[in-house]
Formats: structure tokens, sequence, C-alpha cells
């Protein structure tokens, strides 16, 4: 399974997973014309992708959508899809631990805390190679516990609580209360994502411009997990500190 990020932060988000076969769109929240640009940089054309998963309506995570859904079918809750713009029968409503298959990768729905009606993260089974992913963007917490060990683990670190609250943001410390922090990561790491007995490699999205310190991040969740991680950055590409 080869991990593409097009775009991370609160600005916008876009990433690929794609296998020998086949390829999936993963937010679909930077302008039309950039997220082209950006998925020709790596050789990709829209018609390539077999669908686009929105984990929630927020325009950073769905700006592109309705133009989007020209060219692939947008895979969402139903409350997702009743609160972003999708063309005339290519939204397909997914439900909780729902399963759809789009080429040789199975996609699986969960609901996960936010700000917003009906935001989910998915866990997607390349069945090529057999390896799996678990995606998790805006969230405050994973409320389910996991047994099993991910090959890949795609998850937001928004924040780091001192530096928050050091930076006296009023309003960044009211949006950070829907957003995962360093702090809220690393307990999710010890209950609820724990086995990390086949992952290969854990991926930080949605990094805060001014309230993050991705150095910091990468390494503490390195020293917890044991796992080597990654920094998504804001104009794409991944970071190892």
């Amino acid at each position: 399974m080869e991990i593409i990020c097009l775009a991370s932060s609160s600005a916008g988000n876009a990433y690929v997973v794609r296998n020998e076969k086949h390829a999936i769109l993963l937010e679909a929240g930077i302008d039309f014309r950039l997220l082209k640009t950006r998925l020709l940089d790596h050789r990709i054309v829209l018609t390539a992708l077999g669908a686009v998963a929105i984990t929630h309506s927020h325009g950073d995570h769905s700006r592109a959508s309705e133009k989007v859904s020209r060219f692939m079918p947008v895979i969402a809750s139903e409350a997702t899809l009743k609160n972003i713009k999708v063309l005339p029968n290519r939204g397909y409503p997914l439900n909780e631990w729902q399963k759809v298959y789009i080429g040789s990768f199975e996609l699986t729905g969960f609901f996960v805390p936010h700000d917003c009606d009906g935001a989910m993260g998915f866990i997607i089974h390349d069945r090529l190679n057999d390896e799996k992913l678990i995606f998790v963007n805006d969230a405050n917490m994973v409320i389910y516990h996991f047994k099993e060990s991910f090959d890949y683990i795609m998850i937001e670190c928004n924040h780091v609580n001192d530096i928050l609250i050091s930076n006296a943001d009023d309003r960044a410390i009211r949006v950070a209360k829907s957003h995962m922090s360093l702090e809220t990561l690393k307990i999710v790491f010890a209950k609820s994502i724990n086995n990390f007995s086949r992952t290969k490699a854990i991926y930080l999205m949605h990094l805060s411009d001014g309230n993050s310190d991705q150095n910091r991040m990468i390494k503490e969740i390195e020293k917890q997990t044991g796992v080597p991680t990654y920094a998504c950055l804001k104009e794409g590409g991944v970071t190892s500190g």
C-alpha cells in the first residue's frame, strides 16, 4: 500500500491510498484545480481514482466534493452528504461498520467525536497486499478499542496543549476542543489503538500552523509506540522530523 499526502492542515486536506491496481482519494478539501495539479505530480489522473471518502462536512475536508463527484462516487456518512455539495446520484451514504468495495480495497466507516454531525474514521483493507490502514482525521478522541494491529495509522495530531495555552489565542483554544492534541493522541495509543505488532508507519495529520511542534510530536509518538512516525505537510508530502 502506498500513502500519498497532497495537503494536510486547516487550510485543506487530501490524501491518496493506492496499490498496484487501484487508488482511493481520502478527503477533497483543497481547490479542485490544485487537487488535479498535485495528483498529476504523482502521475495520477482523476479517472484513475475509484472513489473519494470524506470524513465530515467542513470545507477543509470537502471543498472540492462537487467537482470531484463528476469523476467518482463520494462516500461519506448520510449526515455529511446532506451538508456538502455532490452531483445527483453521486453520493453514497455509509453506515457505521458498513463495508464498501472499491476495486481491491475494502473500506469500513466508524463514527468519531467532532463538532459536526456524522464525522467518521475509516478502516481501509488493501486486499491485494493484505494490509490495513486506519484513518482518523478531525476528532477529539477515538471511542472504540481496536484489538487488531494496523499496518499503517493516519491520525490527527493537531496541537500541543502547552503551546496552545502559551499562545493565549482564545479562538484557537475553542477550536482545539474538537481536535486531537498530542496529549490526547498518546491516550489513544495507550487505550484505543495500542497493538503495534505489525505497524510499519504512523502518519500525523492536520497539524496546526501555530500550535504544533512536528519534531516534538514525531519524537514523542515514536518513543511511545516504537513505530517510525511522519508528519504530513501543509503543501503535501511528509517529513520524519
